[in-house]
């Protein structure tokens, strides 16, 4: 339907187009040469004046005559003619006017020097009239009629022309639509690759071909789309699974404390218990899900952020300042490099601390006794570069392409608490500040943690 619609209005745009050049093409020709055709005519009844005054100079009245017969019986009495006229405008002498009643019937006015150029048309001719008319030294007047067939020659041109645009209407509205169908069928093809997206094929990428860069681009751009709605649709299932089984434990264990404080004779105790139980799963679920609707809202640009000017640095500092007591009571060295001048960026004040204080939370879970975590702020290439480093067990090669996932936790990580959705909220409010994050990792050194924020 895409294709026939839009191949049926280029074919005819495109045919409308031609015509309308062709047309005014014809119109310019047929005045050019219609303009051409009248010099012609004036230019040779101008030079039979010159030669007809010649003749008179040189054979007199006789010699005049005798033209008039010579060039009357050679170009058709019915086709020319010429006369001598007294000052007055009387017939002096004449060729044979048999076939120019008519047209010499209507006065002409008469030029007082030089010449004039008139066109007549006349009852019972065919062909109009051109008639010069030239006043001579002595006041006397020679004039010369001849019939302006030039109608003629344009009534061929204007058929020739009708049977020559037909044609080329024809083979350029052919042209047309072989055209319009080249250029739609990339369109189509992408129409119908749009057509299996829908039915949840996301396995067939749009081919590339010599369909035109506007093409291509368009197909390459749903290549990419159909790549991240796969890769989005398989997240959602690894989210999907993991927060079944993230509340799933918690809800068993709720409902385990329960049924064991039910089943047996329980003192008031046992119940306080359970419900300090209760209301921590409680409290783990709420953070949790409140975490992923953070992080949902964060990706889908409708969390509301207070982009102004803030100082990096203060808020470095201050986020160090909150986990020093934590890392002191694992035995953790806790520093940080930061310089003493303000460290202004563009972002949100919260979401920036939200950041880092991820950071150092996993940095202080992870990294065992004796340990030691630096945080480095520097300027490097027009962004603020903030680095949370450690000497921890360091990152697997194989958890470093996902520790950003939802949810995604590694082997080693799987005995500490956590649910997976802190790297991801760092990745998350580092793109909405039109930065990255990234690992550093061997897997067995430690690991560096390295943001980049435009300045």
């Amino acid at each position: 339907m895409l294709f026939s619609t839009v191949a049926r209005r280029l074919t005819l745009s495109y045919t409308l187009l031609f015509g309308v050049l062709s047309l005014g093409a014809f119109l310019l020709v047929y005045v050019h040469i219609a303009h051409d055709l009248n010099q012609q005519t004036d230019d040779r009844l101008r030079a039979t004046i010159r030669e007809l005054v010649k003749t008179r100079a040189e054979g007199g009245r006789a010699g005049l005559e005798e033209e008039f017969s010579v060039e009357s019986t050679a170009t058709g009495k019915e086709r020319v003619f010429f006369r001598l006229l007294d000052p007055a405008g009387r017939p002096v002498i004449t060729s044979d006017l048999a076939s120019w009643t008519s047209v010499l019937r209507s006065p002409l006015p008469l030029p007082k020097s030089g010449w004039r150029i008139d066109r007549l048309h006349a009852p019972g001719h065919e062909y109009p009239t051109r008639i010069i008319t030239a006043r001579l030294q002595d006041g006397s007047l020679l004039q010369a009629g001849v019939a302006d067939d030039k109608d003629e020659v344009l009534e061929s041109y204007r058929e020739t022309f009708a049977t020559v645009f037909l044609l080329t209407l024809v083979l350029g509205g052919i042209g047309a639509f072989l055209i319009a169908r080249r250029a739609m069928a990339g369109v189509q093809e992408v129409t119908a690759a749009a057509a299996r997206i829908a039915a949840g094929d996301l396995d067939q990428p749009i081919s590339s071909g010599n369909r035109g860069a506007e093409i291509e681009a368009l197909a390459a751009m749903f290549n990419r789309m159909q790549q991240r709605i796969s890769g989005l649709i398989n997240e959602l299932k690894g989210v999907i699974n993991n927060v079944a089984h993230d509340l799933r434990m918690p809800i068993t264990r709720m409902r385990g404390v329960a049924e064991t404080t039910l089943t047996k004779d329980a003192d008031r105790a046992s119940y306080r218990d359970m419900a300090v139980t209760v209301i921590e799963e409680s409290d783990r679920l709420v953070g949790q899900i409140n975490t992923i609707l953070e992080l949902a809202e964060i990706d889908a640009g409708l969390k509301v952020m207070t982009m102004e000017r803030v100082d990096l640095a203060r808020i470095v500092n201050m986020a160090v300042e909150l986990y020093q007591p934590a890392a002191e009571d694992r035995d953790i060295s806790l520093t940080v490099r930061v310089g003493r001048q303000p460290f202004p960026v563009t972002g949100d004040r919260n979401s920036l601390q939200r950041l880092l204080a991820n950071l150092l939370d996993n940095a202080v879970k992870f990294t065992p006794a004796g340990g030691e975590i630096t945080v480095i702020l520097r300027q490097e290439n027009g962004c603020a570069l903030l680095s949370v480093a450690d000497n921890g067990p360091g990152i697997p090669p194989q958890d470093r392409e996902r520790i950003f996932d939802r949810f995604y936790r590694g082997d080693a990580s799987r005995s500490i608490s956590g649910n997976g959705l802190g790297l991801a909220l760092v990745r998350s409010i580092a793109q909405r500040h039109h930065g990255t994050v990234a690992v550093d990792s061997d897997g067995i050194n430690g690991s560096c943690f390295l943001v980049r924020i435009p300045l």
